[in-house]
């Protein structure tokens, strides 16, 4: 089997192609029982992910390409994948991406490459210090980074794969063995095969699982000249200019687990380890994530709401034709609000009102009509 952890969606702006809900579906028509959803430095569509995927019986994860500065090391920021395995995670990548985005940021002098058109001029993304991150790493599991800006394979693809050991090592050290994993992608560009033997190799070395991910930009194939449109526009430029930064194929649609077994034929314990570490990320941020209305803290609301009920129902419908359609409906209404956990907020309320009530009662007199 094979879950899907690099996954970018229209929150990824003028990057990805699929809203939540596209990539939730097809998710769930191509087999899959996990995906994650990782835009670029925000999570702003995490909530509605969340409910889609839910929607369809997929189990969601949360995460985010984040963009990593590393001072006299890298002349240019790289790209992380981070994975919230738990609500401490959840508390880490937000501190994270306000961080990020913290402050404001002149445009590229030149675009992101070289052999883009002097004219190009893309906003550089948001991006916090290396050391930065280093500072909140708990409950997160860290992936290694995309082929092309990744801080790994995009740092080797660059040339220097010194630097691509070094950023893994320092990584290494940071989140440690249990909570960081080589990324190994296959966008279907020169240099596939060189590039994983060499992360392969350094897996090894390093003593961590390499796992392998899609960087899916698209729910299917047909959206991804979309995809292609929406890089010209970011770099307000045409689709020829752009040829050499767009990805160029349909490598970056969603795969189903036999597609992905294909691809990535020559290294199938990459395969196998994307679904042990799914099992890892339980965060349900639809369940743990969310308000609690005041008096939820209180456990014997449930009771005492119920028996004020009956006694108020016993009240008003005693010796009437409709009570036991009362009765009927208020353990309809009761049920619904235990469910809610909101005992203690109708009981808060009747205080107030039974509050509000005896003080009309001393202002008005106790025959007042609006006592």
């Amino acid at each position: 089997m094979y879950a899907e952890l690099h996954c970018h969606s229209a929150y990824s702006f003028l990057d990805g192609a699929s809203d939540p809900a596209e990539l939730a579906a097809t998710a769930a028509a191509l087999g899959h029982e996990s995906l994650a959803l990782t835009d670029h430095d925000n999570v702003c569509g995490a909530m509605e992910f969340a409910h889609a995927c839910r929607g369809v019986g997929v189990r969601p994860i949360v995460g985010c390409e984040l963009t990593v500065e590393v001072p006299r090391r890298m002349p240019r920021p790289v790209h992380v994948t981070l994975l919230v395995e738990d609500a401490r995670g959840w508390a880490s990548l937000c501190r994270l991406i306000t961080g990020a985005h913290e402050g404001t940021r002149e445009p590229a002098s030149n675009g992101l490459r070289s052999r883009a058109p002097s004219h190009m001029r893309e906003p550089l993304p948001p991006s916090l210090p290396i050391d930065e991150l280093e500072r909140h790493t708990e409950g997160l599991v860290c992936l290694s980074g995309c082929a092309r800006d990744g801080a790994v394979a995009g740092t080797w693809e660059r040339g220097d794969p010194a630097g691509a050991a070094y950023l893994a090592q320092r990584l290494l050290r940071t989140f440690g063995p249990d909570r960081f994993r080589i990324e190994l992608q296959r966008p279907l560009w020169r240099h596939d095969r060189s590039r994983n033997r060499w992360l392969v190799s350094l897996a090894e070395r390093l003593g961590v699982p390499a796992v392998a991910t899609g960087d899916v930009h698209a729910h299917e194939p047909s959206r991804l000249r979309l995809q292609d449109a929406m890089v010209a526009v970011r770099l307000g430029a045409t689709l020829d200019e752009t040829e050499g930064l767009r990805r160029g194929n349909s490598a970056s649609a969603l795969l189903s687990a036999d597609q992905a077994a294909e691809r990535f034929r020559d290294h199938p314990e990459a395969v196998a380890e994307t679904e042990r570490l799914a099992e890892r990320l339980h965060f349900d941020l639809t369940r743990e994530l969310g308000y609690s209305y005041p008096g939820a803290e209180d456990r014997g609301a449930d009771r005492r709401l119920v028996e004020l009920c009956r006694v108020r129902l016993v009240h008003r419908y005693e010796g009437t034709p409709q009570r036991a359609e009362a009765e009927r409906r208020l353990e309809e209404e009761l049920a619904l609000i235990r469910e809610l956990r909101l005992s203690g907020f109708f009981l808060l309320h009747q205080d107030m009102l039974e509050l509000a009530r005896e003080v009309a009662v001393e202002v008005r007199g106790p025959d007042s009509a609006r006592r």
